[in-house]
């Protein structure tokens, strides 16, 4: 894989048609072989799955936050507001997680074979990349707090070419903030998407910004805590009512929000703060 990935037209339009269709969802259409070795060599592809056991997953996701900074993944979800970097825009999210993930060993959630602290099952676990890195450049990520989608949305960002941060990023970033700010507690996690139209995308990727927003505790929620303020196990996670268990953890957007947290924007986002 190269040092740092080229965002090419063709790369992104490859890894973009083995996953989706214009109908939504397809069965995995793959590439020839000269096309896939572009992609791959582009570093928007993979060769081949990558698995793990419960040890190693978690250390991968625990030396890529090591190995990352605040004001890096702090710029990059800045940058993307006005750039569509949606390849960079998760990394924030991901870092809030992974820098208090603790060293652990698996136990065992009575009536599963998931982790009771990050949700990994104990055995070899083996994930496609390539999905991965197609839902990163199409929404920004969906699979949250999973601890794979952690490990690999950092290591990547370490090869992702970063976007400047521009007075137009903060401007958009801070009225966005303020739209949340004014959002009320009863509304819906569509409403609140529908608000931020000035964010270019659709209301999926704007989705996406709330989750991560969420992440990184700027909005909060006292039963639902973000990782700002520590490291929530799997097992003591509560989801907002409504919700499945398969939607990530804090899911704060948005019923029972407290709204923004300055706190949270001041120490993740202290280019936006007041």
């Amino acid at each position: 894989m190269t040092s740092t990935y080229t965002i090419t037209p063709g790369g992104l339009r490859t890894l973009m048609s083995t996953f989706w269709s214009s109908q939504g969802w397809r069965e995995p259409g793959w590439p020839g072989k000269d096309e896939f070795d572009r992609a791959v060599s582009n570093g928007l592809m993979f060769n081949g799955p990558r698995t793990l056991d419960h040890d190693g997953w978690v250390t991968a996701a625990r030396a890529a936050a090591a190995a990352t900074t605040l004001t890096e993944v702090s710029d990059a979800f800045v940058a993307s507001l006005t750039t569509r970097r949606l390849d960079i825009r998760s990394a924030i999210g991901s870092f809030a997680i992974a820098r208090v993930l603790p060293e652990h060993g698996f136990t065992v959630v009575a009536g599963s074979r998931q982790c009771s602290v990050c949700g990994l099952p104990a055995d070899d676990y083996s994930q496609d990349l390539n999905i991965l890195n197609f839902e990163r450049f199409k929404w920004g990520g969906v699979r949250r707090d999973d601890i794979v989608y952690v490990a690999f949305d950092l290591e990547q960002f370490s090869h992702a070419p970063r976007a400047a941060v521009t007075p137009d990023a903060i401007t958009l970033g801070r009225d966005l903030l303020r739209e949340l700010a004014d959002v009320a507690p009863t509304a819906t996690a569509h409403q609140v998407a529908d608000r931020l139209r000035r964010l270019a995308g659709n209301q999926d990727q704007r989705r996406v910004l709330l989750e991560v927003l969420g992440m990184c505790g700027v909005l909060a929620s006292p039963a639902r805590p973000g990782y700002n303020v520590g490291y929530t196990p799997t097992a003591r996670r509560v989801l907002a009512p409504g919700h499945f268990m398969d939607t990530a953890y804090p899911v704060c957007w948005w019923r029972g929000s407290d709204g923004v947290n300055q706190a949270a924007v001041a120490e993740f986002l202290p280019q936006l703060s007041a």
